[in-house]
């Protein structure tokens, strides 16, 4: 199931999702109806995206911030009701061309075989960040 959502995934990205005439019905077929995508306040593109058409925008953002997105190292590790997901990417700009090679954590559960909760966090979303041309974001902690 991970395999072809990732595939999907990329192919949304390299067409330049919805805003280009990308389909997203590919991706929508790996997805529970009442799915929740979690990025963290830091990202590039934060928030709860919740129920397909939701997650379908929130892939119409992501395209618009990533002109090609590759997954080169991916590791599962499965779980009684989902999986974590080691992953190491190669993420290209829209806004600045700059590349980054970065690594990223995803949970991910699952309802009916269908992708229900997806939550990303990111080794570095300060360089994310800042590859898009957003200004950093800095821990509050001490």
């Amino acid at each position: 199931m991970l395999d072809r959502f990732y595939d999907a995934e990329m192919r949304y990205v390299a067409a330049g999702g919805a805003p280009r005439g990308a389909g997203f019905d590919e991706m929508a077929a790996c997805f529970h109806p009442e799915a929740v995508m979690r990025q963290g306040p830091s990202a590039p593109f934060p928030g709860e995206w919740k129920g397909i058409q939701e997650v379908e925008r929130f892939f119409a953002v992501l395209s618009e911030t990533w002109v090609s997105a590759e997954g080169l190292t991916v590791r599962y590790f499965a779980g009684d009701d989902g999986v974590a997901v080691s992953m190491r990417v190669h993420l290209t700009s829209r806004a600045t061309g700059r590349t980054v090679d970065s690594h990223l954590a995803q949970f991910i559960t699952f309802d009916g075989g269908l992708i229900r909760d997806f939550t990303v966090f990111y080794l570095d979303p300060v360089r994310l960040r800042e590859a898009c041309g957003l200004p950093g974001v800095r821990s509050s902690l001490p």
